[in-house]
């Protein structure tokens, strides 16, 4: 599965990864010859039950299996289907794939997959490798990282990915999912939750308004004690990106939407009072 796409910075990404997709029909390994004319022939095991017998006179055994009576090596290679995939799926599958006979000494059969594209859509879009990207966020006080209480601290996730192509792809058929972020939500106690149009404006020197900004009511100072790897009372900031997605693959080039996926991560921010105006 192929990956790439680009950060809130417009730095590009890309990446590799081999994901495990489910099965669902394919050409398998069956009976040798002997032991299918055995089981088939007049007077034999399949002809015992009235089921398997109407099965034989309807002429729907493998073609042919009576010139392999004898070959104790040579092998019938079969269509299958795993337990999950629709009848009416497995049946077109198996009309489409007669049994084929192979030789001693001869190559098998292709495997021949049968892999529906929009499982390929799902398994991209699971396994979409999207760089976390870093909280930052200003007012941020020199030393302790503080924010302050009663005013908006803006935010910005730098280096979030914010659009990302992933193909999906099996022999014969692939499945590439178009995804981009279109929405931030910010979470954290004692501040009521912001919805923002995307990552965040990163800050500059004088820079007065932000696309995405929180308002912390209290101060962390009278937090009890230390979260592990702080120096300083802390409450804990969540980002949460929205994504939303489509897919087209090999076999139909009509984008199709997929279910919205979400991305979080946090940061813990120190949150301070002060009793002089603060200025950016």
């Amino acid at each position: 599965m192929e990956t790439s796409g680009a950060t809130t910075a417009g730095v590009p990404f890309q990446g590799s990864v081999r994901v495990p997709v489910p099965r669902r029909c394919w050409y398998g390994a069956g009976w040798t010859g002997q032991r299918y004319y055995e089981y088939w022939k007049d007077g034999g095991v399949g002809r015992s039950s009235m089921t398997q017998d109407a099965y034989a006179a309807q002429g729907l055994l493998h073609e042919g299996f009576q010139e392999h009576a004898t070959d104790t090596e040579g092998r019938w290679y079969e269509a299958e289907c795993a337990s999950h995939v629709p009848a009416d799926e497995q049946v077109a599958y198996f009309l489409s794939h007669p049994a084929v006979y192979v030789m001693p000494g001869e190559p098998a059969p292709a495997v021949q997959e049968s892999v529906d594209p929009r499982v390929l859509a799902q398994i991209a879009a699971e396994h979409m490798q999207l760089p976390a990207g870093t909280i930052r966020w200003n007012p941020s006080v020199q030393g302790s990282g503080a924010t302050v209480v009663n005013m908006d601290t803006f935010v910005w996730v730098e280096e979030a990915a914010t659009s990302v192509q992933v193909t999906a792809s099996v022999p014969g058929v692939w499945s590439t999912v178009e995804a981009r972020m279109t929405s931030m939500a910010l979470s954290a106690p004692n501040a009521e939750d912001v919805t923002c149009p995307d990552a965040g404006t990163p800050y500059v020197p004088g820079m007065t308004e932000s696309s995405c900004a929180i308002v912390f009511y209290r101060s962390s100072a009278n937090q009890q004690s230390l979260k592990s790897g702080q120096q300083h009372p802390t409450v804990t900031l969540t980002a949460t990106a929205r994504w939303e997605a489509t897919w087209t693959s090999s076999l139909d080039p009509t984008p199709q939407a997929l279910e919205a996926q979400t991305r979080t991560v946090t940061a813990e921010v120190p949150v301070g009072e002060v009793q002089t105006i603060v200025t950016r």
